[in-house]
């Protein structure tokens, strides 16, 4: 049976309205910002599990099939399902190859890499994630060659990026120990299978 793409869309777009909408109600009552939510992490996965269904039994939701909205949204969908990293790791493959053809936003691809290797602990290619260092000042977590990140930003159409600090210490934000909460995040990658115990 022919698939219904439309069908497909909607099914996307229902997924991040409600993902956008609970992410609202937990940042007003504060929840969202005390470390990953589970109710949030629970819409996560089941979004996930929704749109890995949809793609096993259809195929990508690629621009020339669904839109450029629905595909941007499904791009969302999977940086948003940080604590499956098969799923993760699964998409990337899939999007890498799509994104060459031009079949699904480089730029979203672009921080999928990127968001794989920072739960990783590894260097990210496109410099797409920040994170508070052990002084608090939030910055661009290290990069593949810094002398060629904005040539690589390019191709991804990614804007270049001046500074890899983001907010210097007189910023109006940041964690009241930023050294607890990166032991915290490092035993939550280990937690959830992004890293292994024995990894650095």
């Amino acid at each position: 049976m022919a698939t219904d793409w439309k069908q497909f869309a909607e099914d996307v777009r229902h997924m991040m309205r409600e993902d956008t909408a609970v992410r609202e109600v937990l940042a007003a009552t504060g929840e969202l910002f005390q470390g990953y939510s589970p109710a949030m992490e629970k819409v996560h996965l089941k979004h996930a599990q929704h749109l890995k269904t949809l793609i096993e039994e259809h195929g990508f939701p690629t621009i020339d099939k669904v839109g450029e909205d629905a595909a941007i949204d499904a791009m969302r969908l999977i940086l948003h399902a940080i604590s499956w990293p098969e799923f993760m790791r699964e998409m990337e493959v899939v999007t890498v190859d799509l994104a060459k053809n031009g079949k699904v936003p480089k730029d979203y691809v672009a921080r999928l890499v990127d968001r794989i290797r920072f739960y990783e602990g590894r260097k990210q290619v496109y410099g797409t994630n920040a994170d508070w260092d052990d002084n608090g000042i939030l910055r661009i977590t290290d990069v593949e060659d810094e002398s060629k990140l904005n040539a690589r930003r390019a191709e991804m159409d990614l804007p270049p990026v001046d500074s890899l600090v983001i907010t210097p210490l007189d910023g109006e934000f940041h964690p009241a120990d930023p050294k607890k909460r990166q032991e915290e995040y490092v035993a939550w990658t280990h937690k959830v299978g992004w890293r292994k115990v024995d990894m650095p």
